[in-house]
């Protein structure tokens, strides 16, 4: 069986990794084919002339004269042409090979010549890191200082609309002493005004979609990594600094469409971001398909990625400006750790597809289309550039993004299935639970009440005996007259106790019973059955009970028993001409029922233990100390609260706080 299983998981595997492959060779060759500058570029002339279509738009790739480390006019090329390098856009990415020092930086003049009819726009993408732009010797405009004393860099793609009879020269200006790429390194795009500025729409609606769904995704697994209990580094964590990362990666050509003068930083932030995202997706990965063992080839791995992101800060902002040989290494050293986390990325999916975690198949076809696409991002430097689509790593990081909303879509399904069947038969189970314990109760309830009357008659067969013996006097000295009177005394002890535990028994053998009661003519007949009796203990008997309706959810018995303990504790404790108070207010939510006296009230030091089972102050007075701890457990039985105010020699209040039913579910 075990054997069938590994099989079907690696015949799995294959399929999935299979079914990837050709869907980002069939995507890739696709964008290759129909979004590539350097395949729908502009169809040369005779005489080296580019001819610019009358419909649509061509990239100006071939036919470029490269002049080097000068800045040349158009009036420079007037009397005679200075000598060239023959090149196509993107064949150089500095002026490293120009130089005996490696140096990358300087500024250069790109020149080309036009062939056309009519109004056209040059669209010039990101030209590094600051240009000029010349037709005809007429300056359309540019991006920062191209001039060696005053540089100034400025990322900007620019538009310019130019008017074109017959032959045009074309010629750009650049400086570079930022970046580690420079000069025409992406290819302009030409071509009719309503084409073009279509082409520049498209793109900010790509990146605009892919910006905002990412950062969407990023912001929501943040807020839902943070709420959790457990905030360690979890896959949620992960996916949601992945999206973040990309989103600041991708966010790019909107900072270039309004300029961005940090040019060191911008960049900086931007391979950063890329690496991160890099080194979270290999994250994931180790969690998802590593999830136990291989602890140094974690740490490798984490290791590296780390590193990786700390070069691609710190060489453009502090390495380079001191040594910009190093900039002929680092292109090359960025490419060389994509290929490699490319190929990890694909090793560690594919092993955990072999080892049957086959519920995330999704992860393994993301995991593998990434790992491809950063594979061809390296391979393909300087024959692919996208007209308005993205770059194949950018779309293989949104694989990764996507692919992990899927999954927590599916994780999210599968929880609210499970809640919803549990929820289905939660009723059924508390309601279960409860008749369980409800006949619990009664049963010990029973038993106690039982144990106690079956030990009441011997008990009351013994102090009957030794009351008998002591009265009829039989030969009985002193001493033994005292033991008999002591043995009463004890058996009337036992039998005080024995009603407690069967008082207690029946107030805790079932829930109370809840039913509707009108608190106002409750109270009412209350104070009427007790003044009788208050008036026997002597003090005066005082009931004030609002107007105003008061509903509650109560059980009229323990309710009773509750007031009565509180009425006649206040009668044992206030003298003759004292007085006893009960009163009932309400709130919009409470009602309050307060019982006062003036009596000799309960020293500071004894309220915090009033209510505690068999704490008693009665002292001499004797006492089981139940009454007040019964009379907390109904109030609270009730969703009630007691309280209590008293002071030495002035008297004591029992407030007791009750929920009305506008607070509840109407009844």
């Amino acid at each position: 069986m075990k054997q069938n299983i590994l099989t079907k998981s690696v015949l799995q595997t294959i399929l999935v990794i299979t079914g990837a492959f050709i869907f980002c060779l069939v995507g890739l060759s696709a964008i290759t084919q129909y979004d590539n500058k350097y395949i729908s570029k502009m169809a040369s002339a005779q005489g080296h002339f580019c001819t610019i279509p009358e419909k649509g738009y061509c990239s100006l790739v071939d036919g470029w004269e490269f002049y080097p480390d000068v800045l040349l006019f158009p009036d420079d090329f007037s009397s005679q042409t200075p000598s060239y390098y023959s090149t196509w856009a993107g064949k150089y990415p500095n002026l490293s090979l120009f130089h005996e020092d490696n140096n990358p930086y300087g500024v250069s003049t790109w020149r080309l010549h036009l062939k056309g009819n009519g109004s056209v726009l040059l669209y010039l993408q990101e030209p590094l890191c600051a240009a000029r732009v010349y037709v005809d010797g007429l300056c359309l405009g540019g991006t920062g200082d191209v001039s060696p004393d005053s540089y100034a860099p400025l990322i900007k793609d620019n538009a310019y609309s130019f008017l074109i009879d017959g032959d045009a020269e074309l010629i750009i200006q650049t400086a570079n002493y930022s970046h580690y790429y420079g000069g025409i390194w992406y290819a302009p795009v030409i071509g009719d005004a309503d084409s073009v500025s279509r082409l520049i729409a498209s793109r900010m609606f790509l990146y605009g979609l892919l910006f905002f769904s990412s950062l969407t995704l990023s912001l929501f697994c943040i807020v839902l990594w943070r709420r959790k209990e457990d905030s360690g580094r979890t896959a949620t964590f992960y996916f949601g600094m992945l999206s973040l990362s990309f989103a600041l990666r991708i966010c790019y050509p909107f900072l270039r469409l309004f300029g961005v003068p940090f040019v060191r930083t911008l960049y900086a932030i931007e391979d950063a971001a890329a690496v991160a995202g890099i080194y979270f997706s290999m994250q994931i990965t180790l969690l998802l398909f590593l999830p136990d063992g291989f602890a140094r080839l974690k740490q490798a791995l984490r290791v590296l990625s780390l590193g990786a992101c700390g070069v691609v800060i710190a060489a453009p902002l502090f390495v380079f400006p001191l040594v910009p040989s190093l900039v002929l290494w680092y292109g090359p050293l960025i490419s060389w750790y994509k290929a490699i986390m490319a190929f990890f990325l694909i090793s560690l999916t594919v092993y955990g597809g072999f080892m049957g975690l086959l519920h995330i198949k999704i992860i393994l076809a993301a995991a593998v289309a990434n790992g491809i696409c950063l594979i061809y991002s390296v391979l393909s430097i300087g024959y692919y550039e996208p007209f308005a689509g993205a770059y194949p790593e950018e779309y293989g990081s949104f694989c990764m993004v996507i692919a992990f909303a899927f999954l927590m879509i599916q994780r999210n399904r599968e929880m609210a299935e499970e809640n919803r069947k549990l929820n289905l038969h939660l009723q059924e189970e508390v309601e279960e639970k409860t008749e369980h314990l409800r006949r619990l109760l009664t049963e010990r309830g029973q038993l106690i009440a039982e144990l106690g009357h079956d030990m009441k008659s011997p008990l009351t067969s013994l102090s009957n005996m030794a009351q008998i013996i002591r009265l009829n006097d039989i030969m009985l000295d002193e001493d033994t007259h005292q033991k008999m009177v002591h043995i009463e005394e004890q058996c009337n002890i036992l039998s005080d106790r024995l009603k407690s535990i069967q008082e207690i028994a029946a107030q805790a053998s079932s829930p109370a019973k809840m039913e509707p009661l009108l608190l106002n003519t409750f109270l009412a007949e209350f104070c009427h059955n007790c003044r009788p009796i208050i008036e026997l203990y002597g003090p005066n008997f005082f009931e004030r009970i609002t107007p105003q309706p008061c509903h509650i959810m109560a059980n009229r018995d323990q309710l009773f028993r509750a007031l009565e303990n509180l009425l006649y504790n206040a009668a044992d404790f206030t003298p003759p001409d004292g007085k006893i108070t009960l009163s009932l207010t309400a709130d919009e939510s409470t009602a309050y029922i307060a019982v006062s006296d003036t009596g000799c009230g309960i020293p500071e030091k004894d309220l915090p233990n009033i209510f505690r089972r068999s704490y008693t102050t009665r002292g001499d007075k004797g006492g089981q100390g139940l009454g007040l701890a019964i009379t907390r457990a109904i109030i609270l039985e009730h969703a009630g609260q007691i309280e209590v105010v008293s002071k030495v020699g002035e008297g004591t209040t029992f407030t007791i706080c009750i929920p009305t039913v506008s607070s509840h579910k109407p009844f």
